[in-house]
């Protein structure tokens, strides 16, 4: 930073005129030393100035308050026309997961915000520490140790969140309901086969009292297996639905189905 340009005194001296004092004799005051001692107080004058103007940016810089994080400058949000659990997390600099777990008390499912409605926040953890977990037939979390396969499942699926149904899609251009649970199961390190009924076949057969996230929904409304999900815990589950929706976190279908685990 520049400083501002600072004046400099000077003696005024007329044409012909003596510096008083300068008598040329020893041990007498010389213009020179008269000069030398004003350009030192000058110089100390500066310095002192210099030194003030250095202190009150010091002073002014540590009193600049600090930057606050996204989430807990809002420690709550009104729910607007049109907004989802994961806009709202962009928003406020949070996770969908931990705006569900925080406000458990308002909202019975991820699906059931309505406008007007005030959600907290501020607090809990972040993506990764705590996973939904069933403790059986679908009800309630717990704690899973991060890094499992199944939360890496879970967050490899939800990664995938928007992408468009595309009949016959396995790539994130656009995904089948197989196409996409073969990908996330291949993204967390697991390949599973790439059909939803090759995939029921090849599944180890569960009950649904033993269902916990990571499994495989497989839905036979008509009698054989038409659709698969990957079950999230609480009653819901990530999927591509079909043709005119896209990959999205929603409940589970009210319809003929059996469960599955790799």
């Amino acid at each position: 930073m520049s400083s501002a340009p600072m004046s400099t005194i000077t003696a005024d001296r007329q044409p012909g005129s003596r510096h008083r004092g300068s008598r040329g004799a020893a041990g007498t005051i010389s213009a020179t030393g008269t000069d030398a001692g004003k350009h030192r107080a000058e110089a100390q004058r500066r310095g002192g100035r210099r030194a003030l103007a250095t202190a009150t940016l010091a002073a002014g810089l540590v009193a600049v308050p600090a930057l606050t994080n996204p989430a807990s400058a809002h420690p709550s949000y009104t729910v607007q026309s049109g907004d989802t659990l994961s806009s709202i997390a962009q928003e406020v600099g949070s996770t969908w997961r931990d705006l569900y777990s925080a406000n458990r008390d308002v909202i019975s499912s991820p699906t059931s915000i309505y406008p007007g409605q005030s959600l907290k926040t501020g607090g809990g953890g972040s993506a990764g520490q705590v996973a939904p977990t069933s403790t059986g037939g679908g009800g309630g979390w717990t704690d899973q140790a991060a890094g499992s396969f199944e939360q890496q499942l879970l967050n490899e699926a939800s990664q995938l969140e928007g992408i468009p149904y595309v009949y016959g899609g396995s790539t994130p251009s656009g995904f089948d309901c197989s196409g996409f649970t073969s990908f996330a199961f291949a993204q967390a390190g697991k390949t599973i086969p790439r059909t939803s009924s090759e995939q029921a076949a090849a599944a180890t057969p569960i009950s649904g009292d033993d269902l916990r996230p990571g499994d495989l929904i497989f839905y036979s409304p008509g009698g054989s297996v038409s659709h698969v999900a990957i079950y999230a815990g609480d009653g819901m589950v990530w999927e591509a639905a079909s043709t005119g929706t896209s990959v999205r976190y929603a409940p589970v279908w009210d319809v003929a189905r059996s469960y599955g685990r790799f």
